[in-house]
Parts: C-alpha cells; sequence; structure tokens
C-alpha cells in the first residue's frame, strides 16, 4: 500500500510539472505595439511621387531611386536593430498630390516626395531630414531676375506644393499653372512654352544642368523637408523619429548628402 501511495505521488508529481510546462509554452507573447501601428505585417509602405530628382525619380529600369529613397533604406536597417524587427520597405508610386490622402485612407504608412510644413497639411511631419528653398527657374531669355519679375509670366508648380502656395501669393493662385509633373515642367520652359518653373533647389538644379536653364539667386521661401506620417498614428512617428534622428549623426548620412550634392 505504502509502495503504491509513493507511485501515486510520484505520478502526480510528474503529470503536474508538465501541465505547468504546457502552460508557459503555449502562453502568447505580448504583441509589438510597432506592428499593431502598421497597415501589413512585416512591412512599411511608403507612398512616392518619383518625379523630383535627386529626391525621388525612375532609373532606366523603371525603379524608384534619389536621396529621400537612400536615407529611407538607412533609418530602416536602424529601426529593425532598435525594434529588434526586420521589416522591408514597399514603394508605392502616386501623384504627389494623392500622397497625404493615401495617408488618410490607409493606403500607405509613410509619405515622401519632398514634404515639407505647411499648416494645411493633415499629417504629422518627422524630424526635419534637409534644410531647402523653393527657388525660381527660368530661361536666359525671359528678364526674369527674382519674385518681382513673375507678374505677368506663365509660371509652373507642382499641384499642392509649398512652391504654389507661396508662387501664389506673387502672381495669384488662379495664374499659378499646374502642366504635368516636373519632369514634364522642365521640359516646357526648355521648350518655350513656359517662362518659369517654382521647385525645391536641389531638384531646380538637376534641370539647370539638364537642359541649360537659369536659377535665380533670390529664394521664395526657405523650409525644412520631411517624411510624413499619419495623423495619430504616434506609435510609428515616435520609432521612425528615433531611427531617423540615430541615423543622421551617421558618416553614411552625410556621405549621401555629398552623394546627390545636397
Amino acid at each position: 500500500m505504502k509502495k503504491l501511495l509513493t507511485i501515486c505521488l510520484t505520478l502526480c508529481l510528474v503529470l503536474g510539472l508538465a501541465a505547468c510546462g504546457s502552460s508557459s509554452n503555449n502562453e502568447t507573447p505580448a504583441a509589438n505595439p510597432l506592428d499593431e501601428a502598421l497597415l501589413t505585417s512585416g512591412k512599411i509602405i511608403v507612398g512616392t511621387s518619383p518625379d523630383y530628382p535627386p529626391f525621388e525619380s525612375l532609373n532606366a529600369a523603371g525603379e524608384v531611386e534619389g536621396f529621400e529613397v537612400d536615407l529611407l533604406n538607412g533609418v530602416m536597417e536602424v529601426l529593425n536593430q532598435q525594434n529588434g524587427t526586420s521589416y522591408t520597405v514597399e514603394l508605392k508610386q502616386m501623384d504627389f498630390s494623392t500622397i497625404i490622402s493615401a495617408l488618410q485612407a490607409n493606403q500607405i504608412d509613410v509619405g515622401m516626395s519632398g514634404f515639407t510644413y505647411s499648416p494645411d497639411r493633415d499629417c504629422i511631419f518627422a524630424t526635419p531630414h534637409l534644410v531647402s528653398k523653393q527657388v525660381i527657374v527660368t530661361r536666359e531669355d525671359t528678364g526674369i531676375n527674382g519674385p518681382e519679375d513673375l507678374v505677368g509670366k506663365k509660371v509652373a508648380a507642382g499641384t499642392g506644393t509649398t512652391g504654389a502656395e507661396a508662387l501664389g501669393e506673387v502672381i495669384g493662385a488662379e495664374n499659378v499653372l499646374y502642366p504635368g509633373d516636373y519632369t514634364v515642367m522642365y521640359q516646357s520652359l526648355a521648350a518655350g512654352q513656359l517662362d518659369a518653373v517654382v521647385s525645391d533647389e536641389a531638384v531646380g538644379d538637376n534641370y539647370v544642368k539638364e537642359f541649360g536653364l537659369k536659377k535665380c539667386e533670390t529664394p521664395l521661401v526657405n523650409e525644412e523637408m520631411s517624411f510624413i506620417i499619419k495623423t495619430g498614428n504616434t506609435v510609428l512617428a515616435d520609432a521612425f523619429n528615433k531611427a531617423l534622428e540615430e541615423f543622421m549623426k551617421t558618416d553614411a548620412y552625410k556621405a549621401l548628402l555629398d552623394k546627390y550634392g545636397l
């Protein structure tokens, strides 16, 4: 009887330990708040308008490349290291004027295309990663040397850009032209169909070289460039900013500025 009691006690102890082990193994790990903040598991979807070199443009293979693409990849590497994740990036091409609405409609997680702060833009602006200017680019034969010479001229800017807003204050919003993307605008300027184009300085510098154009010395506005995130998504914004600020301290960030002449 004593032997049988010992066996029963031993069996109960073994079963009890096994049950404890089973309970521990079946515990659901705590969810990563960053996972919950993304639209799709394992990736960050980024909306971009690739008509804005050197920030975003299409190469011969139809791939999006440029300063902000390389910067985003560097930030993502740091973000993954900081959070123990392995997120990838999916780029979605779209018109610049639709990127903020795509954020609001939960179609993308992040927007990038040379965005600068405007109180009218309903989104979170990440820590600025570049100081930029909106400049006037023209031909030598137009007589345009600064903002005061734009009145009565055919001047174009991107739809929804801060350049268009600043230009509208000079010549009147109803006179600002939007003839396609920036590649089309600068081609039209070179062909004599426009008198001037307003864009970010780095973008204008590219087309000045390509088409033999002239950049006016006086900028329309000075501003800071940022990635954008949906209003309310503070979890992603905080993680993204932390990684961005860390990457901007590195030599890799300085090398990108040199690579793209920024």
